[in-house]
């Protein structure tokens, strides 16, 4: 059976369709709608309908799962047209750049209020 695959499963490991990706998603999502102080692993893991112990087999803490919600959503793509990767090239004027740069962190932060409370001086071993 076991060779085969024919057996149940086991009930120990990670449970099927949880991952980081997932984990760190809804994390993210109960920050923007309840504010960081309701996110905990305990939170989470109703949240995933999976327990507690088996998101520490993904994330080994809640300081770790700051550090990767805040790599998600600083690594989130900019509305169409305010990517600097995507500008055909700088504006001439430096000021404009500056502007353009602070009203896109700007937008940012509304649509992620948390991320002022998380100290963002620390550093991410992350891309």
């Amino acid at each position: 059976e076991l060779l085969w695959g024919t057996g149940d499963r086991p009930s120990r490991g990670p449970k099927p369709g949880l991952s980081l990706d997932r984990i760190v998603t809804a994390a993210v999502a109960v920050a923007d709608a309840e504010g960081l102080a309701a996110v905990s692993m305990r939170r989470l893991s109703t949240e995933l309908g999976t327990g507690t112990m088996s998101l520490y087999r993904y994330v080994p803490g809640k300081a770790e799962l700051l550090d990767l919600m805040l790599d998600r959503v600083l690594g989130e793509p900019l509305p169409s047209g305010t990517d600097p990767v995507d500008a055909p090239a700088p504006p001439a004027d430096w000021r404009a750049s500056i502007d353009a740069m602070a009203r896109t962190y700007l937008d940012n932060l509304r649509r992620h209020p948390w991320l002022l409370k998380i100290n963002q001086a620390r550093t991410v071993l992350g891309p």
